[in-house]
């Protein structure tokens, strides 16, 4: 049967502003949406629904799951989201496959793309409801209700602490779409980790039967990588290794021809992994 694809992930994969140029070239992206400097034909509220139908409808055509799509022919779903953690990349994808009866989900095949490992999830109680978090929103006026908690669960927590975090939502994913006997892609997006960090994992002496092993619980053959490292999701992450292949000098994020690459690549596991 045609396996139908879905995606989740950061900016990253949902391609931030990958193609805004090529729908809206008279409205420069940093200048007129991030700075908010006045524009000589639109008001800041037609700009805001151009910025709206872009987000919503027009960038999921040329963002990575998009260009899979294209190259494939399957139908995609896509959960990415700017600014998205590794507790809602991994709680939004069984949230999804939940939707479904048993048999459909096993029609699916998952591509995720983990996100920056300090990032959180935090309940905002106004408006009953969680919002994804970051280091960068400590001085963020619209957030502000998350300020303390930002500092206390992210600014001032050890890398170890995030690391374990990061390994905690690849585990508890990846034994779900295993118990539910759905295949999937997964790759490093933002994750660069030191191996000195690691060592202090294998050395925790509360674990009681042995020190946290990585190398044994997660499986390589479903990884891509970006670098010869044995263990890609600790690797070379996609952010660095598209580094001479950005959008601007003020948007960092993959430009057109990195997110090509990288759908082709996914094809290309995706075809190791399932007969579609």
């Amino acid at each position: 049967m045609t396996k139908k694809l879905l995606f989740n992930g950061c900016s990253m994969t949902a391609g931030d502003a990958v193609t805004w140029n090529n729908y809206y070239p008279d409205i420069d992206w940093w200048g007129h949406l991030h700075l908010n400097k006045p524009h000589s034909k639109y008001s800041r509220h037609q700009i805001s629904e151009k910025q709206f139908y872009y987000y919503a409808h027009l960038r999921i055509l040329d963002n990575l799951a998009g260009q899979v799509n294209k190259l494939t022919g399957l139908p995609v779903e896509d959960l990415s989201e700017d600014g998205n953690s590794n507790q809602n990349i991994c709680m939004s994808t069984i949230g999804f496959l939940e939707e479904l009866n048993v048999q459909e989900r096993k029609n699916y095949h998952v591509c995720i793309g983990w996100s920056e490992n300090s990032r959180r999830l935090g309940w905002e109680p106004n408006s009953k409801s969680f919002m994804n978090l970051n280091i960068h929103e400590i001085d963020s006026t619209h957030k502000i209700y998350f300020h303390q908690y930002i500092k206390e669960s992210i600014i001032n927590r050890a890398d170890i602490d995030h690391i374990m975090n990061y390994f905690h939502n690849i585990m508890s994913l990846q034994n779900y779409l295993k118990a539910n006997g759905i295949t999937y892609t997964f790759w490093n997006t933002l994750n660069h980790i030191q191996p000195a960090v690691l060592e202090n994992i294998k050395n925790y002496k509360h674990f009681k039967v042995k020190p946290y092993q990585h190398e044994v619980i997660f499986n390589q053959e479903d990884w891509l990588s970006f670098d010869d490292s044995e263990h890609p999701w600790l690797g070379l992450p996609w952010s660095l290794a598209s580094l001479d292949k950005q959008i601007s000098e003020k948007n960092r994020h993959p430009n057109l021809e990195s997110i090509i690459e990288l759908a082709k690549k996914v094809v290309a596991h995706i075809s190791t992994t399932t007969e579609t």
